[in-house]
């Protein structure tokens, strides 16, 4: 998936968070990407858990239980200038809905939130006065230039993935709040796809690892409780962090010569 100036709208409207909900559905739904009951999983997921992502991103998708609704994968985003009241004292600029079967959304989702790690990328969205400027914004940011966490010394534990959909916005927002639980710093890498590393607490930049089922995350932590952070996280990511997991796949059974020689 790639994002393109069809993809990216501008509203000078000063609207809610539902309104603002209400709109990039239309916009998906106009596309033929999601039916209209899309919206009720948009909202259903706001009230599991907010689907701000920080740096005035939000990017409001539905649930499991509303995949159904999903035509074709899909992204849409509205740039509100004025900025929506997402709560909890977050300002959302910058409104991506996202509809996806599977995980295609994962890579473009980690190429806008690398792209808006720049503190200065808000700014520049908010006085955007075309697509093709926002479009220009978020894609000028490389990831070659998206900025890194230096490497710390400490405790190292790798975890797989084992979520069917990988570290999207939910799954990811309970780890970045299981981390947030510990004084210890945390730093987390992508070693499958040489992403990172990056702040184990910020919820962006762990999106930002696009991490998919089966790739291996190698987490650093140093601190007083960093051993028990790290146990943390490996029993969050065994539990699917909110969600199912998928079964490890069943390890091969030995052969009679393999044990012979063992």
């Amino acid at each position: 998936m790639q994002l393109c100036e069809q993809d990216i709208f501008i509203s000078h409207e000063r609207v809610d968070k539902l309104t603002a909900l209400q709109l990039v559905c239309e916009k998906l739904v106009a596309a033929g990407n999601t039916t209209p009951e899309y919206l009720q999983g948009m909202l259903a997921r706001e009230a599991q858990i907010s689907t701000y992502l920080g740096n005035g991103i939000a990017i409001p998708h539905g649930t499991p239980e509303t995949r159904h609704a999903v035509i074709n994968t899909g992204v849409k985003v509205i740039v509100f200038q004025p900025g929506v009241d997402w709560g909890e004292n977050n300002v959302a600029r910058m409104v991506t809905g996202i509809a996806a079967r599977s995980n295609e959304h994962l890579d473009i989702l980690r190429q806008l939130t690398r792209a808006l790690s720049d503190e200065s990328v808000p700014l520049a969205l908010a006085q955007a006065a075309t697509p093709a400027e926002v479009l220009a914004i978020l894609t000028g940011n490389s990831a070659e230039n998206a900025t890194q966490e230096s490497p710390i010394e400490g405790e190292q534990a790798t975890f797989v993935i084992r979520n069917p959909h990988g570290l999207h916005a939910r799954p990811s927002a309970v780890l970045v709040k299981l981390v947030k639980q510990f004084q210890s710093r945390v730093i987390v890498e992508n070693m499958d796809s040489a992403a990172g590393p990056v702040d184990g607490k910020n919820l962006m930049k762990v999106v930002s690892l696009g991490a998919k089922m089966g790739h291996r995350m190698r987490f650093t932590a140093s601190g007083t409780d960093a051993r028990r952070v790290l146990a943390a996280i490996g029993q969050g990511i065994d539990q699917g962090l909110g969600e199912t997991p998928s079964t490890p796949p069943e390890q091969p059974k030995r052969s009679w010569l393999s044990r012979l020689l063992s």
